[in-house]
């Protein structure tokens, strides 16, 4: 919302859009920890043989942790907080743009490794 109000365009209405936001980010939360339960043991089988996946992963969960945490304080804070709706914005970015290169480098690695089961 923050890129489109840059760009001089208002969405209404607002208070909507806010609750699907606040909505996503923690059904995204729920779905993360699902994930993490049903991968943690295959992400540290995999922790010599892939290790760009391995440390791409741990930056994907502090990046999230670090926009979830900024997003909660910005939703339950009494006042407003100066510039903490960029710094939640630039994080979030910077999670979709590292979440982009885990799911590309787990792809690849579970094809790495069908093709070397198959072999």
């Amino acid at each position: 919302m923050l890129h489109l109000k840059s760009h001089g365009m208002l969405i209404q209405p607002r208070g909507v859009l806010k609750v699907v936001h606040w909505t996503a980010g923690y059904v995204m939360t729920v779905l993360l920890f699902i994930h993490w339960n049903g991968f943690r043991r295959v992400l540290a089988a995999m922790r010599r043989r892939f290790p760009w996946f391995f440390g791409d992963t741990w930056l994907v969960i502090i990046l999230f942790i670090i926009t979830l945490l900024t997003g909660t304080v910005k939703l339950l804070s009494p006042v407003k907080i100066p510039h903490l709706g960029l710094w939640h914005y630039g994080f979030g970015i910077a999670m979709s743009i590292v979440a982009g290169i885990h799911i590309a480098l787990g792809v690849s690695a579970s094809r790495h490794s069908a093709v070397k089961r198959t072999s």
